[in-house]
């Protein structure tokens, strides 16, 4: 049995020192426990005595020494109300009952109320008597916080669920608006719902269409307008109607100037309120307004649904008075229809007839019907430019012409969604005494094949052009950041340095050096990408690399994905570049979550050992029967692929994005890696079922070393007693040398002129121990000076740092006699460990 006096006597005497003796990071890992364990002595068949873990500080306040003083704490702390629950269910345990896990209330030391689920469970000794029983107490308060945020957007969901479907069935626009108040009012738990429409009087006025709520009188007597004038109450929906954006306020946070309407909304129990315009098209025709009882009424996410809702009632007004106009238009025009069936039977062209004030197509001959795949009741009264041409093509040129268009190159939008080329001709004439214009076109698709083939082709070297380009420009951008960052990094690790470990500011400048760590490695994967940093791979563990990575996808993802991850640990090493395999985790995510953003879904994310079986290689051909490999699976639960698609994916800049949203060039980078380790890929996928991909990776038979498994001697930044001479052509990093040199115990004197540094050494080179030099520098690189230097005294150790640099390498550095090559950013800890390393590795030799 496990002796729970030790265990108490361990946990409470360690306790008082507990928060001295952590360190920064495992106390705030201590703080943000959200689970803790108790046992509970059974004596004589009723609770003794308990023994509570060092966690249930964090979450109840009370320490375990606390526990142990108050031997029935555990129970007075439950809520009052929740004790005959705890009771009834202890009480069940002690007649040798099993009991569920349940929820309840605990009082917080500091007063607050907190939910918590308790795990119970039971030991019995030899008999079968109970003499004590565990338990896991988890803390649910946030959850139940999220189930009643839930609750609110449920709420405003069912609200824009019925007000579409109100804008689908309602017959008129009074008849829209009024019950959209309701509804907003009754279902959506506002205070007030109106609708203002936007006058172009004298005064910009803004008249009520239509408003609903427990008082409505609010409304009477104001005098609002959208113009940006004095003398009229300047209420949120005339500021929303002025400048077309939402308007919020907040009783608790009043808007600056005389705001009477406030006042009155006041009077009348509204303490939010929110405007939203009202856009048709260009132009703003109004205000949906909306007031609520409470302060902060109106989260993030609900202003997005509003908004939303108030783009769908622009909308549904806009089709009211479209459909209206359009229904007059087409009656007008059906006379006319039988004057033109004669020819249109007989052409073999397609002809459509459109009219030119109201842009709305009147007829179309069979041709016209068969090349657009509509029939004529589905084509009649529609938009021509909507329908018939793609929407990416601006206005429609036929109806900006003149009276005359011939022979003119254009494309037809088919029923299909497929765009055919044709040429087309239009002419003007008065039909029924109505201007319309007669258009007649015929399919050339098979004429312009070979164009469309070569404008392909064109297109593909314009990218690969735009890639090099993008190649070139990498390596300078990644030498100028990585100096910038140098200075953010080196100054925050000296204030990490100076200022007291648990003060606001320490947190403020770890912050900033995490965010520099961030951008660095932002760097290296732009260097990599643009093949300015060479891939070398080595022995490594693909799981941790796995989880990192995913730790950093997480951050990128919406929460309407969800990521779940199978991550075998005991997997065996493979021969790869880590930043490859960070390449393809990040790519394949994103493209997952391209695949689920519009309805969320799930990324599933496996990675285990196998060996190529019968099975697998039937699957997938490439892998070697008998070797065993190290699978990767990335699954997603969005739109999935048809068959064509699935064909296509590893083609270079072939893509299924929006334009403007990927190169083309992910999936073949990603296919050209996977072969280059010897490995394969497949792929799996169906329209409305998601996606697999499955990554094979050899697993490495010969024995070699992981990197990070041999041990380095660690350097301390105070062990360094050193004379250096330091050089750098950025003022800030020369101060920040030598603020970092000093630091870690070195004498030290810093130049940002290679030319001063060259004389400096060459008059007492025998006074430095170690010299450290930038590479780019003007007058004299950092290669050139180095090699002047050893040209002076042969066996001065120099370090080189670099932003980046296409002229000199590590193995370049090494050739000329360079001891170190860093690349910046490059912390404290780095440069002492180098200097260390260098230092003692000259001691030894002498």
């Amino acid at each position: 049995m496990i002796d729970r006096n030790a265990e108490l006597k361990i946990s409470t005497e360690n306790l008082p020192c507990l928060r001295e003796d952590l360190s920064p990071r495992y106390q705030k890992l201590l703080e943000a426990a959200t689970d803790y364990t108790y046992t509970v002595m059974i004596v004589d068949g009723r609770p003794s005595r308990t023994v509570h873990s060092i966690c249930s500080f964090a979450i109840t306040g009370y320490t375990p020494a606390e526990y142990q003083e108050t031997p029935f704490l555990w129970f007075e702390m439950i809520h009052a109300d929740d004790r005959d629950l705890v009771s009834e269910h202890l009480n069940n345990l002690l007649t040798g009952a099993e009991i569920p896990p349940f929820e309840h209330r605990i009082i917080h030391k500091n007063g607050c109320i907190r939910w918590v689920r308790n795990t119970v469970l039971p030991h019995y000794d030899g008999k079968g008597k109970l003499v004590e029983y565990d338990a896991l107490v988890s803390d649910i308060t946030e959850a139940q916080k999220a189930a009643a945020k839930t609750a609110k957007i449920n709420r405003a969901y069912k609200t824009l669920s019925m007000c579409n479907q109100v804008m689908i069935r309602a017959s008129s626009e009074k008849e829209l608006l009024a019950r959209l108040c309701h509804i907003l009012t009754e279902v959506g738990g506002y205070g007030l719902a109106w609708v203002g429409y936007a006058r172009h009087d004298t005064e910009k006025s803004v008249t009520v269409a239509a408003s609903e709520g427990r008082d409505a009188g609010y409304l009477q007597g104001l005098r609002i307008s959208w113009a940006d004038t004095d003398g009229h109450d300047q209420e949120p929906a005339g500021s929303a109607i002025r400048t077309g954006q939402i308007v919020l306020h907040d009783s608790s946070f009043p808007p600056s100037g005389d705001a009477p309407w406030l006042e009155k909304a006041k009077q009348h129990g509204y303490l939010s309120s929110i405007a939203l315009p009202l856009k048709a098209e260009q132009e703003i025709i109004g205000a949906l307004n909306l007031y609520a009882g409470e302060n902060n009424a109106f989260n993030q996410h609900e202003i997005e649904l509003l908004s939303e809702l108030a783009d769908d009632l622009s909308f549904g007004i806009v089709a009211l008075r479209t459909k209206k106009k359009h229904a007059k238009t087409v009656k007008a025009l059906a006379a006319s229809s039988m004057r033109l069936q004669a020819i249109f039977e007989t052409v073999q062209a397609g002809i459509v007839i459109i009219d030119k004030e109201s842009r709305m197509i009147v007829d179309a001959n069979p041709a016209a019907r068969q090349l657009i795949g509509l029939s004529r009741t589905k084509l009649i009264g529609r938009e021509c430019h909507r329908s018939i041409c793609p929407a990416d093509r601006g206005q429609c040129p036929v109806l900006d012409m003149g009276q005359r268009l011939e022979n003119s190159g254009q494309v037809l939008l088919q029923a299909c969604g497929k765009e055919l080329p044709i040429f087309k001709s239009v002419v003007e004439m008065e039909l029924n005494g109505r201007v319309c214009l007669v258009e007649s076109f015929l399919d050339i698709s098979k004429r312009v094949e070979d164009e469309q083939e070569r404008l392909r082709l064109q297109g593909q070297l314009r990218q690969a052009q735009k890639m090099e380009a993008i190649g070139t420009l990498a390596g300078g951008i990644a030498h100028d950041f990585n100096n910038l960052l140098q200075s953010i990094l080196g100054y925050a690790g000296l204030l990490l340095l100076a200022l007291p470990a648990q003060s606001e500011h320490h947190q403020f400048a770890e912050a900033i050096k995490t965010a520099g760590v961030s951008a660095a490695g932002l760097i290296k994967q732009i260097l990599t990408f643009s093949r300015h940093r060479e891939h070398e791979q080595n022995p490594l563990q693909m799981q941790y690399l796995v989880k990192e990575a995913l730790k950093l996808l997480r951050s990128t993802l919406p929460s309407t994905i969800a990521i779940e991850q199978q991550i075998d640990m005991q997997c065996d090493a493979i021969l790869a570049d880590s930043t490859e395999i960070h390449q393809i985790i990040m790519n394949l995510g994103t493209n997952a979550y391209h695949a689920m953003r519009e309805k969320g879904g799930t990324l599933t994310v496996t990675l285990d050992e196998v060996e190529a079986g019968q099975t697998l290689v039937g699957e997938t051909p490439d892998l070697i029967p008998g070797k065993k490999y190290i699978r990767l699976i990335v699954a997603d639960t969005g739109q999935g692929m048809d068959r064509q698609t699935r064909l296509r994916i590893f083609e270079p800049y072939f893509t299924t994005k929006e334009k403007g949203e990927g190169t083309g060039l992910g999936l073949a980078i990603i296919h050209g890696i996977i072969k280059s380790y010897q490995g394969a890929i497949s792929v799996r996928s169906a329209l409305g079922e998601g996606t697999t991909f499955t990554l094979f990776f050899p697993v490495l038979n010969q024995a070699r070393t992981v990197p990070g498994e041999t041990k380095k001697t660690e350097i301390s930044v105070s062990q360094i007693n050193a004379k250096v001479l330091f050089v750098d052509d950025a003022e800030l990093n020369v101060i920040l040398g030598e603020c970092v040199l000093k630091q870690i115990g070195c004498e030290v004197m810093a130049l940002s002129d290679s030319r001063d540094a060259l004389e400096v050494f060459r008059a007492v080179p025998e006074k430095f121990d170690l010299v450290i030099t930038d590479q780019t520098m003007p007058y004299l690189t950092g290669v050139d000076l180095a090699k002047k230097m050893l040209e002076i005294r042969p066996d001065i150790p120099i370090i080189m740092l670099t932003g980046h640099s296409d002229l000199v390498d590590e193995q370049r550095a090494k050739a000329v006699g360079i001891a170190k090559f860093l690349m910046k950013p490059i912390s404290m800890e780095e440069i002492a460990q180098a200097m260390g390393e260098i230092l003692l590795q000259r001691k030894n030799q002498i």
